[in-house]
């Protein structure tokens, strides 16, 4: 009888899991194989495979440059971001965990950054745009500022919750070695967090090289400003019958997301078997 509802549990655990991975997988699929057929093709059906190598839908999107300026803004918001925050947000959450016991202040601004996790965005949507337009920070440089800020809060309780794993006696071993406070940090803490570095920072590329409303909010009145997401958006709505290139722009904006998180998600294996060896 145990033996029964095991096999029925693990039965119903790679179903889900199963359906799971088609929910992803064929959407992606879709887009890699409509990407390159004819728009004629795409029209007798979305799942047929192509019959033969059809590059025109790309040739169409380099033939102008608005799609380079358009991924050159999303590397650089993206690239930007992303190293602002790994320097800032560990060394933040390290600061405010280590101190906040015997600190007030400290534990004064531990507290203000964890509130910031429960206001929706919703809610300071508006005085957000308002505050960025009267800073003349709706650009790129302004929109870069808003994802550090944004990111801030649940970063910080990411590496703290996580500073919590690791002992201060190591700490206190280097400061008698004559270690100073950022030596230690740099030399001991920060390479033993890597794990949760390289998890936050997988998750704000993530949502950041993806993010739809922010940069429709802040850069939609210049095309020059426009990232990769706001492209594929406008040309959609521009040329809503040419789904080949359509399909074509979905793909390239999938594809540099993509290659970053299998390269990271290695890096985050290696660093949770290099975090345990050294603990």
């Amino acid at each position: 009888m145990a033996a029964a509802k095991k096999r029925l549990l693990n039965i119903s655990i790679y179903t889900v899991l199963i359906l799971g991975i088609l929910i992803i997988i064929v959407p992606m699929v879709i887009v890699l194989i409509n990407a390159f057929k004819s728009n004629m093709e795409i029209a007798e059906s979305y799942f047929s495979l192509p019959t033969g190598f059809y590059t025109k839908n790309f040739e169409q999107l380099f033939e102008k440059n608005d799609i380079f300026y358009s991924f050159r803004n999303s590397v650089v918001i993206t690239v930007v971001s992303l190293l602002v925050t790994t320097i800032l947000l560990p060394i933040t959450a390290y600061g405010a965990c280590r101190h906040m016991v015997h600190n007030r202040w400290f534990r004064y601004l531990y507290y203000f950054l964890i509130i910031g996790l429960f206001v929706p965005f919703q809610a300071k949507m508006i005085p957000l745009i308002i505050i960025a337009s009267r800073l003349n920070l709706m650009n790129v440089a302004g929109i870069i500022v808003v994802y550090i800020a944004s990111s801030t809060c649940e970063g910080v309780f990411l590496c703290g919750g996580y500073l919590q794993s690791i002992p201060p006696d190591m700490e206190e071993a280097a400061y008698i070695d004559g270690s100073g406070y950022f030596g230690t940090y740099w030399r001991i803490i920060f390479p033993l967090m890597k794990p949760i570095v390289v998890t936050v920072a997988i998750q704000n590329a993530l949502w950041i090289w993806n993010d739809f409303m922010l940069p429709l909010l802040m850069l939609n009145k210049s095309s020059k400003f426009w990232t990769l997401i706001l492209y594929v958006y406008n040309f959609k709505t521009a040329y809503q019958t040419d789904y080949g290139a359509i399909f074509a722009s979905f793909l390239l904006s999938m594809l540099p997301i993509m290659v970053f998180y299998i390269i990271m998600q290695r890096k985050i294996v290696g660093g949770l078997i290099s975090g345990a060896v050294k603990g």
